[in-house]
């Protein structure tokens, strides 16, 4: 999702709300079972659901770092290239302190109801 092109910026706008759908949904799902979850904004880096400390999350540092996925400088920022996809995806960044099993569970439901 490399460009300044109007078209690529509708799709990322696009995809930035789709995210923050699909985060919403997760949150409110965790919480509803009593687990603390979050997302961050992809564009800032802060917390969507709970106050922000001090430091910003960099979704593609993050999964750098966590999923060993590269990065590219295309100048003014870097994005994220997926081992797969290459830049054509939109790291987004979801926490909780839920146990896998239910997170699984939970996704797996979001999934077959295609709120993922």
């Amino acid at each position: 999702m490399v460009g300044y092109e109007i078209e690529t910026q509708v799709e990322k706008d696009a995809k930035l709300h789709d995210f923050y759908r699909w985060g919403a949904e997760l949150v409110s799902r965790l919480r509803r079972q009593g687990h603390w979850a979050d997302i961050t904004d992809p564009m800032s880096g802060m917390a969507l659901f709970t106050a922000s400390g001090p430091s910003l999350y960099p979704d593609v540092e993050g999964a750098e770092i966590l999923l060993r996925y590269n990065q590219v400088n295309i100048g003014a920022c870097f994005v994220l290239s997926h081992p797969q996809w290459g830049t054509n995806v939109y790291p987004g960044t979801a926490f909780t302190l839920a146990p896998i099993d239910v997170v699984k569970s939970i996704l797996n439901d979001m999934q077959a109801s295609e709120l993922s």
